[in-house]
């Protein structure tokens, strides 16, 4: 007996999918065999799972999955695809037999024109013919032989119509051969002790799904950072998804479900292989031997492998994963085509600053410093930032945890100035005559041309020896800045008033022998 049960919930995992169908059949008292046809040919056998509800006893006695090659394709998009190339092919095939019959009308007319002119050629030789009648002659094949030639253009130009026609509807097949004629279905039995009715539940999980995190940032106002969650689902499952209850779950389910254990790590000594001539080699054991075929090796390799587990992917929410199910029901073909849809929308509390590195560049970077106060874990995921509502760029987040940071560039100021000059570079003065290097003192300028107050952090380095007989020298910071690590960077953080202008000076040098070549310092 065909149950009718229609996909009424999808769950996508970030790597697969758990779709619920669910359908109502009428049951006789007795043992009865229901088909849930059309499931696609890329569900996880071991994850099929049955359940029902009914008023009277139904007991499920088992669920058998079958293969079908169906004559027909089953999908409207695969038929209509076929059609299109058929379709595309039979005008190729018209096209190949017009151009097939003007090459031959040309071939022809070429023929006719040597033959013609050849005896026209002799008729004005003996005055048998003028050269009115001669020109008329070519005027005409000549005429026939551009209205070939035109014809034919046409038809190459109509050929690679027809050709760009069928690649695109082959390419269109070619997606959508996953949901072609081989499909699966489930054969459920079902014992009721009475007449009635039940409803029963298949879900199953399939690979070619996936969901993907993406987000929106947009600055409001100089406290608040508007971010849009987007979840990106694609899948080529082999069915298409219609409007149904969709969730969006951050569990992974997987084959293997086992808890990681660690074999000891042994450290030993490597022993040299001891060569074994052939009289002394040992003779092959009987009886309770190694099998043929199979080392003892392999045998020990297989009895320490963990043994793959079914497959059961289960929405968990709380301490292991979460979910969002959206607001209304969503539909996802199965085009492999990507489907925006929100998850979330909040309003997140950010402080601005602007940074600058002028020694890599002199402009000044706006930068949010945004703090999660959603109480949801931030998936890792691509971002787009806005400054009201012009696009200032992209980025990448990464997981965020409640009450963690996230760290947002949103564009230049241009109404920061920064400068970086060089103010002055004098040579080293020779120690024993076998010194040499240089000093260089570096002027650092920031102005404010906004209305308001600016939080500048202001980014320098010195050179970094990586040699013994290399030394830098003569290092002279003013102001000491904010923060200096091992590797030569310096950073300042200067509160500016509107107009103020701030200074930093940087000054070093490079200390070396003579004869000894120096890389990174001019």
């Amino acid at each position: 007996m065909e149950l009718l049960a229609p996909i009424v919930a999808v769950t996508v995992h970030p790597e697969r999918a758990r779709v619920t169908r669910r359908g109502r059949v009428a049951l006789v008292a007795g043992r009865t065999e229901l088909v849930v046809s059309g499931l696609p040919t890329s569900l996880l056998d071991d994850s099929v799972r049955v359940a029902g509800r009914s008023d009277e006893p139904v007991r499920v006695v088992g669920v058998d999955l079958a293969r079908r090659d169906l004559v027909d394709a089953p999908d409207d998009r695969v038929r209509a695809a076929e059609a299109a190339v058929r379709d595309a092919e039979r005008a190729l095939g018209t096209v190949d037999a017009i151009d097939t019959g003007d090459q031959a009308r040309q071939e022809m007319l070429v023929r006719l024109a040597r033959r013609a002119g050849d005896r026209l050629a002799v008729a004005l030789a003996d005055g048998t013919a003028g050269v009115a009648r001669v020109a008329e002659v070519g005027a005409a094949v000549a005429a026939q032989l551009v209205e070939v030639a035109q014809g034919r253009r046409a038809t190459e130009e109509r050929r690679a119509e027809v050709m760009h026609a069928l690649h695109a509807a082959q390419a269109e097949l070619g997606r959508l051969r996953s949901s072609g004629r081989d499909r699966r279905e489930a054969v459920i039995g079902v014992e009721a002790d009475t007449d009635g009715e039940v409803e029963l539940e298949l879900t199953y999980v399939v690979d070619g799904a996936a969901w993907s995190p993406v987000y929106d940032a947009r600055l409001v106002d100089d406290g608040q950072v508007a971010l849009t969650w987007f979840g990106m689902v694609v899948q080529s499952t082999g069915e298409d998804w219609p409007e149904c209850e969709l969730t969006l779950s951050t569990a992974r389910p997987t084959v293997s479900a086992t808890v990681p254990e660690l074999d000891p790590w042994w450290v030993d000594v490597r022993r040299l292989p001891v060569p074994v001539m052939a009289a002394d080699m040992p003779a092959p054991m009987q009886g309770s031997g190694a099998p043929s075929g199979r080392s003892r090796g392999h045998e020990e390799m297989w009895e320490m492998t963990e043994p793959v587990r079914a497959v059961e992917a289960q929405v968990v929410e709380g301490r292991v994963a979460a979910s969002w199910q959206l607001a209304r029901p969503t539909a996802v073909p199965g085009d492999a085509t990507p489907h925006r849809t929100t998850v979330a929308s909040f309003t997140l509390p950010a402080r601005l600053d602007h940074v600058t590195a002028p020694a890599l560049s002199p402009v000044a970077h706006v930068r949010a410093t945004v703090t999660n106060t959603s109480g949801q874990v931030l998936l890792a995921g691509p971002m787009s930032t806005f400054l009201g509502d012009a696009f200032a760029g992209t980025t990448v987040v990464e997981q965020t945890a409640p009450g963690g940071e996230i760290e947002l560039a949103l564009g230049v100021d241009d109404r920061v100035v920064v400068e970086r000059e060089l103010a002055e570079r004098t040579p080293h003065r020779a120690r024993l005559g076998a010194q040499r290097g240089a000093v260089e003192r570096w002027r650092i300028t920031v102005t404010n041309r906004r209305a308001e107050a600016a939080r500048v952090t202001v980014r320098d380095r010195l050179p970094v020896s990586r040699h013994a007989d290399v030394k830098v020298v003569d290092v002279a910071l003013l102001p000491e800045p904010a923060e200096r690590d091992d590797l030569g960077r310096l950073e300042w953080v200067t509160l500016l008033e509107p107009g103020a202008t701030w200074e930093a000076s940087v000054r070093f040098g490079v200390q070396h022998p003579k004869d000894l070549p120096v890389t990174g310092w001019r």
